[in-house]
């Protein structure tokens, strides 16, 4: 531990597995109490399994054996009321918000002509509305203190669009112009708010088989076909993130290393832009 968020406290969204998990441990490595926010449950109209509270329970200890405070907030971030009541128990039991990572968030996929209403709406609810309502929810802590760094986690697809994503490019582009619209606004209270933009990252939203079978474009699709896929979509030869390569970059600009920067989308891509 090298102390870099010694005496923060951070929210971190999706916080039961993927990135959010990542994003935890590597805050609570540096020194930040942890309040960990995630549904921990399946989401209607989504086509893998969701997180579960066991797995937000087992993230909370991790949190904890790393020598920092960790509480776990099942919480919908859809939903006004809960996300509102997660942000009012960290305020009241820890006083302050210092650091806020959005990276609650979902995946379906069909063509743009073909999705459904409910496909379209729950995408555009949990990926964009819920990232404003959390920032909305942390945002009066920030100014009160006159201090805070958030987080959004984009996507490639906050710059481009994709086959079959529509519905979840659209709302990424929506966090990209959210994190500014945040950013400007924030700043005359010393306020930062940025986002970081991976690539496709190992995580259970799309390493699973249902999400494998339309890569591939048939059932059984295997992990080293969909390696072969992203080396031909990525520009370094790497097929695919780990989640703590964006707990990494999302560390940073939530750092004093990153004083000075906001309103600035970072692509974690391996070079996939470039393409």
């Amino acid at each position: 531990m090298t102390g870099r968020l010694s005496g923060k406290v951070a929210v971190i969204t999706g916080a039961a597995r993927g990135i959010g998990r990542a994003a935890a441990l590597r805050f609570a490595e540096e020194g930040a109490d942890i309040a960990l926010l995630d549904i921990a449950r399946d989401v209607p109209g989504v086509p893998y399994a969701g997180a579960r509270l066991e797995q937000l329970e087992a993230t909370r200890v991790a949190v904890e054996t790393l020598g920092v405070r960790a509480m776990a907030l099942p919480s919908d971030v859809t939903d006004t009321g809960e996300i509102t009541s997660a942000i009012e128990a960290v305020v009241t039991g820890w006083g302050r918000i210092d650091a806020l990572v959005c990276a609650a968030g979902i995946d379906s996929w069909g063509k743009a002509w073909e999705l459904t209403d409910e496909q379209w709406h729950r995408m555009i609810d949990v990926n964009l509305t819920g990232v404003w309502k959390t920032a909305r929810a942390v945002s009066p802590a920030m100014i009160a203190q006159q201090s805070g760094a958030m987080v959004f986690i984009g996507s490639v697809l906050s710059h481009r669009a994709n086959k079959e994503f529509s519905h979840y490019t659209a709302a990424k582009h929506g966090v990209l112009g959210v994190m500014r619209a945040f950013a400007l606004e924030l700043a005359p209270y010393g306020v930062r708010a940025n986002s970081v933009d991976p690539t496709v990252v190992f995580t259970d939203m799309v390493m699973n088989q249902q999400y494998l079978d339309r890569l591939g474009g048939h059932e059984g699709t295997t992990l080293a076909e969909a390696r072969e896929y992203y080396l031909r979509w990525n520009t370094l030869p790497i097929p695919w993130l780990e989640p703590v390569d964006v707990a990494n970059a999302a560390l940073f600009l939530a750092s004093e290393e990153a004083r000075a920067i906001t309103g600035v989308a970072l692509p974690v891509d391996l070079g996939a832009l470039l393409k």
